[in-house]
């Protein structure tokens, strides 16, 4: 076992709300089985903590399904996990270090807002909404 965090290094970088907020999309829906959801979830536990047992395919890499593929199996989730899931593809694509990974979480993040006929937020919203307190 190497020596170190479970988290990533880049998520030290981020507030402590904004860190919380990341760990609410984690396990995914509970009441489906979605699997392109499933995949868009584990690629997110590899982007924000090391793999304790790589053995294993908590966090197997794949190809990642198109925006649409992923609404289509949202359209069944409750809101609530559908709102998580949208606000950590946000953080992401605002904060990860690799201009790659924050542009496809981006992709995501805004498919998802257009789905929902929402308005994104930018970045300085976001900041503001998720500042902590201290």
């Amino acid at each position: 076992m190497s020596e170190g965090f479970v988290l990533k290094e880049w998520m030290g970088t981020l507030t402590w709300k904004q860190q919380s907020t990341l760990f609410s999309a984690l396990r995914g829906p509970d009441n489906l089985r979605c699997e392109n959801v499933k995949k868009v979830t584990r690629w997110l536990r590899g982007l924000m903590q090391n793999n304790a047992d790589p053995s294993d395919d908590y966090m197997k890499e794949f190809k990642l399904p198109l925006i649409e593929e992923i609404n289509k199996e949202l359209e069944f989730t409750s809101v609530h996990y559908f709102c998580h899931l949208m606000h950590v593809l946000e953080i992401v694509g605002y904060k990860h270090p690799d201009i790659e990974i924050r542009k496809q979480a981006s992709n995501y993040y805004f498919g998802i807002v257009r789905a929902l006929h929402l308005n994104p937020e930018t970045e300085n919203e976001l900041e503001k909404r998720l500042k902590d307190k201290n």
